[in-house]
């Protein structure tokens, strides 16, 4: 005896209903349109205007303070010397 698919059958229940675990096929099951939700991409709501961001202002925050985030452009931010690191790599002691 085989099992009844409503993927096999346009996504419809034995009984004629539609099984609602079915996909539409369509973005976000019709109820979004994908050309609105791709302007609104990356936006969060109550954002005003330009974010300040610490990348563009020398690594620093907006009360002045360094950003720990941002990187210092050194290897492994000054703490390791890359030429020892480089010769200590892919050694197993």
């Amino acid at each position: 005896m085989s099992q009844y698919k409503p993927t096999e059958h346009d996504g419809l229940k034995q009984d004629g209903t539609p099984d609602k675990r079915v996909g539409t096929g369509e973005f976000a099951h019709g109820q979004v349109d994908p050309h609105e939700a791709g302007k609104a991409g990356g936006q969060t709501s109550g954002s005003t205007g330009e974010q300040y961001k610490p990348t563009e202002n020398d690594g620093l925050k907006k009360d002045g303070t360094e950003d720990g985030r941002v990187g210092t452009g050194e290897f492994a931010h000054g703490k390791v010397d890359p030429v020892e690191a480089g010769k200590a790599g892919g050694q197993t002691s």
